[in-house]
């Protein structure tokens, strides 16, 4: 008989800490349907239980916090016809995200490694958000014919302003350790040694009744003076730049893949160019429609609540479950990792704003 599937989720109450730990590493603690489910269930009772002050989120091993929502087993259910199933996966991560932004009790998670996709929407509902040495932040999503989803929308554009939000959505750029505080994505920068060594310590002394402000303090006493390199990604130039390209409304997705070709041409360093080639490279690689829909929602969603973009991204994945660059993305990314674009190419863009027309603004 085979051994049964250990269990996705981990709690263990350290003092009045309780620490939640993704454990899926073979799959860099990527979410499962079993993984979501376990969430749900854990935080609903620990929300009840005085015995937790607050929460503590982490991957298990040293590669990943977590790497998304399993699309690849999502895409399996797709194939074999269960495509009611694969909608409900999404719907409940959807939930889940919902849930963790309302937690009554404060949370810090403590991003030891690759954070993508789902893995992002995981954190960033926490206040207090750590980002290490080992930090790998995307939203890959276009590359699998897919769009930043899990309420990505709201929290991009809160965290770190609209043109970042657009150009990680657009580019699934990757964004380093402390480069992830220097753009908001973090509320902190501490050493993956001096977290383990140090850090946990003073969050694990936490009493009960503990605030946000005293979780945060805790994060904080890890900092040490912040390494002087400053990427392209954060530089002063860098940031002017990615507005120009990324931040300005009234340029459509071919203006602003024109932009970032003539920012590689006129790039003043070879960090700049670069840049720019990466993110040209990327776009081009990318499903059409899924950059389309990404960059019409990150528009659509400035300035609205985090239940209007859930709400959103419930109504769009049912249109991206049903096309077909979300099943042949995945297998040619994920499964027969040849990258994209698929072999056979993606289908012709579709006008982003038909995706929305099952939501409109009126609705929600």
């Amino acid at each position: 008989m085979s051994e049964p599937e250990p269990e996705p989720v981990r709690e263990t109450l350290v003092n009045n800490v309780m620490h939640v730990t993704i454990d899926r590493p073979r799959a860099l603690n990527a979410l499962n349907r079993d993984a979501v489910e376990r969430l749900h269930e854990l935080f609903q009772r620990a929300e009840r239980d005085d015995a937790a002050a607050c929460y503590l989120l982490r991957g298990h091993g040293s590669r990943a916090f977590c790497a998304g929502g399993d699309v690849r087993a999502v895409r399996e259910m797709v194939v074999r016809g269960d495509v009611d199933g694969a909608i409900a996966f999404f719907n409940r991560e959807f939930a889940l995200n919902a849930a963790l932004h309302a937690l009554r009790k404060p949370s810090a998670c403590v991003w030891n490694g690759v954070v993508m996709g789902g893995g992002a929407g995981l954190s960033c509902y926490c206040p207090v958000r750590v980002a290490t040495d080992a930090t790998v932040f995307a939203m890959p999503e276009c590359a699998i014919g897919l769009y930043p989803d899990v309420g990505a929308g709201w929290f991009l554009n809160a965290l770190c302003g609209h043109a970042y939000a657009t150009c990680l959505s657009l580019t699934g750029a990757r964004v380093r350790g402390i480069d992830c505080k220097r753009i908001g994505l973090a509320t902190h920068y501490v050493t993956m040694e001096v977290w383990d060594r140090e850090t946990e310590k003073r969050v694990n002394a936490l009493e009960r009744g503990a605030s946000v402000e005293d979780l945060a303090r805790a994060a904080a006493s890890g900092e040490r003076d912040e390494p002087a390199a400053t990427s392209y990604l954060t530089s002063e130039r860098g940031r002017a730049m990615i507005d120009e390209v990324f931040g300005n409304d009234a340029m459509s997705l071919g203006d602003i893949t024109r932009e970032i070709a003539r920012k590689e041409d006129a790039a003043e360093s070879e960090a700049e160019r670069a840049f720019f080639a990466e993110c040209r490279e990327s776009v081009a690689k990318a499903s059409p429609t899924s950059l389309g829909v990404s960059l019409e929602l990150m528009r659509r969603s400035r300035g609205k609540s985090l239940e209007w973009v859930l709400a959103m991204d419930n109504a769009l994945i049912v249109k991206f479950i049903h096309a077909p660059d979300f099943r042949r993305g995945v297998e040619a990314v994920l499964i027969d990792k040849v990258g994209a674009p698929p072999p056979g190419g993606w289908m012709p863009a579709v006008d982003a704003t038909s995706y929305f027309a099952a939501a409109s603004d009126s609705k929600l």
